[in-house]
């Protein structure tokens, strides 16, 4: 793979970034309800066909006060559609941020290995033949190397 990263990212963008968005969720903060992964298990999964479906409904709904049950309140429900529908272009954006944002950190990750692991290779071949220096380094790297774990001896 070639090298895609070429250069910093000045400390200046990434503080402003992180500041502007900071500045969005405070902006919606009082409308977030945040919920628990066990919360999440429990509710609707909402998507793109989903939406249109409950849009739909509220749709026949109004037009036909008939369909509507009793116990249940048009004017809650059409808050409940049109406020998942108000937050999904935020969410689609905060998303396509989000995968970029991984994408471009996996990529320097990436790159960054295939640049420091011929490095640690070579300090491990270097302690190996006792040089100076190469020890200390070799033992306070081998503790983290993300490398794979060593197998163990099964009966």
């Amino acid at each position: 793979m070639s090298n895609q990263i070429n250069g910093p990212v000045p400390q200046a963008d990434l503080d402003k970034a992180l500041d502007l968005l900071k500045q969005a969720r405070a902006i919606v903060e009082r409308h977030l309800h945040p919920l628990t992964p066990k919360e999440r298990k429990t509710l609707y999964k909402l998507g793109d066909k989903n939406l249109g479906f409950m849009q739909k409904i509220v749709a026949y709904a109004t037009n036909t006060a008939a369909f509507v049950p009793s116990f249940i309140s048009l004017e809650e429900v059409k808050q409940d559609v049109a406020v998942a529908a108000a937050f999904t272009p935020l969410e689609q954006f905060a998303a396509q941020l989000a995968l970029d944002l991984n994408s471009t950190r996996m990529l320097a990750g990436s790159e960054g290995m295939d640049g420091t692991s011929p490095i640690y290779k070579n300090i491990k071949f270097l302690a190996e033949q006792k040089q100076p220096a190469a020890q200390g380094a070799y033992d306070d790297l081998s503790q983290q190397y993300p490398g794979r774990p060593a197998k163990k001896n099964l009966p």
